[in-house]
């Protein structure tokens, strides 16, 4: 299924056959941008989202060489947690439900525009509903998604590696450009370290999800 994915990903415009996934790591992308300037003492403006992908966080202040990084491995972690409790129902329902309730809550307080609006708390309804629905739905569904959301970086694999990004509000630095001036050394360096950090990231989640717990011996 990763391969897959991938291969989706690799292929110009293949990639938004998984549209909706593309659409739920932006969110999730440009959300750690926000968390991570709040939390390093930052103020946030407003997250715009247009229908091509492009997205803006506003924010003033913080480290932002954390802002810049936050967004970038956001979905691979997230992804890489939602493949390791595909076969954990019990801590597959509480990731869900505390993804579910932490994009809601960033929906509300700094998604502007009613696309944006929609994309936020459609992943936010999304992995509500993933949390109550039975398992035969809900086992696959978490993989393909959580493999989706972590790999989708690959659709736009351009930008890493490139001086702007197009977004709401025009053509800004990307994030790689904005971490290589933030904390120095080339920006391809970075753009690489991101690959591989995601990369991992991903792999390790599949690691742990393949590592099923024991049953437990009968008394």
């Amino acid at each position: 299924m990763a391969a897959a994915i991938a291969a989706i990903y690799a292929v110009p415009y293949a990639g938004y056959a998984l549209y909706p996934l593309l659409l739920t790591a932006t969110v999730l992308h440009e959300l750690a941008h926000a968390l991570a300037a709040l939390v390093t003492g930052g103020e946030v403006g407003a997250i715009a989202l247009s229908p091509d992908g492009g997205a803006a966080t506003v924010h003033d202040g913080g480290a932002i060489a954390v802002i810049a990084a936050a967004g970038p491995l956001a979905p691979a972690l997230i992804g890489a947690a939602l493949v390791a409790v595909a076969d954990r129902p019990r801590a597959r329902r509480g990731v869900l439900l505390g993804l579910a309730a932490a994009i809601a809550v960033g929906a509300a307080l700094w998604l502007r525009g009613g696309f944006a609006l929609a994309c936020g708390l459609g992943s936010a309804g999304g992995f509500a509903a993933l949390a109550v629905v039975g398992e035969r739905v809900a086992r696959p569904a978490i993989i393909v998604i959580g493999l989706g959301v972590g790999l989708a970086w690959l659709a736009r694999r351009e930008e890493l590696f490139a001086l702007t990004a197009a977004t709401p509000h025009g053509r800004v630095p990307t994030d790689v450009q904005t971490l290589a001036a933030a904390a120095g050394g080339p920006p391809a360096t970075w753009a690489w370290a991101l690959i591989a950090a995601s990369l991992a990231l991903v792999a390790g989640g599949l690691v742990l999800g393949a590592a099923r717990p024991r049953p437990r011996a009968g008394a």
